[in-house]
């Protein structure tokens, strides 16, 4: 599957979603590998885009993502 590039935010806009850090995010080789908007490692994989509803990862260049 092609990456989804996700969009890089302020930390301070993190608020109520749950923030994950890229090493604790789950990776699955058959779902969708979803990227960093700064530098574009692969930060968490999902079958779908509920997963990550309210969810941030922090990536470890240290830029906040969200979709």
């Amino acid at each position: 599957m092609s990456p989804v590039q996700m969009r890089t935010i302020p930390g301070l806009f993190v608020g109520r979603r749950t923030l994950l850090t890229a090493d604790q995010a789950p990776r699955d080789p058959a779902a969708t590998p979803y990227v960093c908007g700064a530098c574009a490692d692969v930060v968490v994989t999902a079958t779908g885009r509920a997963a990550l509803h309210d969810v941030v990862v922090k990536c470890r260049c240290g830029e906040f993502n969200q979709l």
